[in-house]
């Protein structure tokens, strides 16, 4: 009687549900799994991004940082601000002097470049002229033609760049010196800032201060 029991017993477990379940039925045989078809879109029927053709490839480095100017340009640059923030239009020859010629700045002949600073000013001190200048030397530079016998620092960057080049925060900066009616001119005549300007050469020459075309 207990090897019959043990016999019936084993016989229980084999035909278990836990045992059956790895045989898969006719029921779970004929059922098919759904599937979804991914498809990746070819990447070279994407247009590519239209590019304003009025901005050229060259475009100059821009930057805010005065710690990757040459010692010289940096010197030049603090003294000229030094100069200005006096309020002195007098104090600006001591930066005048530092070069071997003074900086290009469409003077008459035989005109003083201290005097020419107080005709092209807006008031009789040439104190517009001053916070001209540390407007123009606060905001970025370009570095112009880096490598070459022309290599110069220019200040504002705007100088260096068409206006089609220029992006939001650009815009806004660019305002801080001109305004839209300014832009607006100078964009039916050159497509670029033209207003004051100041280079300043990697030797820490300062090479002009001019407006203009």
């Amino acid at each position: 009687m207990a090897l019959a029991g043990f016999v019936a017993l084993a016989s229980a477990l084999s035909f278990s549900p836990a045992a059956s379940s790895e045989t898969p039925t006719e029921e779970e045989q004929g059922r098919s799994v759904p599937t979804t078809t991914i498809t990746v879109p070819d990447q070279s029927d994407q247009a590519a991004p239209v590019r304003d053709a009025t901005v050229p490839n060259d475009l100059p480095e821009v930057s805010k940082s005065i710690e990757d100017l040459p010692q010289p340009v940096q010197r030049m640059r603090e003294a000229i601000m030094d100069a200005a923030l006096t309020g002195n239009v007098e104090r600006m020859r001591v930066a005048i002097q530092m070069g071997e010629l003074p900086p290009a700045m469409a003077l008459h002949e035989g005109e003083d470049a201290i005097d020419h600073l107080r005709a092209i000013s807006g008031d009789e001190e040439g104190r517009e002229i001053l916070a001209i200048i540390l407007e123009i030397l606060e905001a970025g530079y370009a570095h112009m033609e880096p490598g070459t016998e022309r290599e110069i620092f220019l200040w504002p960057y705007f100088a260096g760049l068409p206006f089609a080049a220029l992006d939001p925060i650009q815009e806004v900066e660019l305002y801080r010196i001109i305004t839209p009616h300014d832009r607006a001119e100078m964009e039916s005549h050159t497509g670029q800032y033209t207003f004051f300007r100041i280079g300043i050469s990697k030797d820490g020459t300062w090479q002009y201060l001019l407006t203009g075309d």
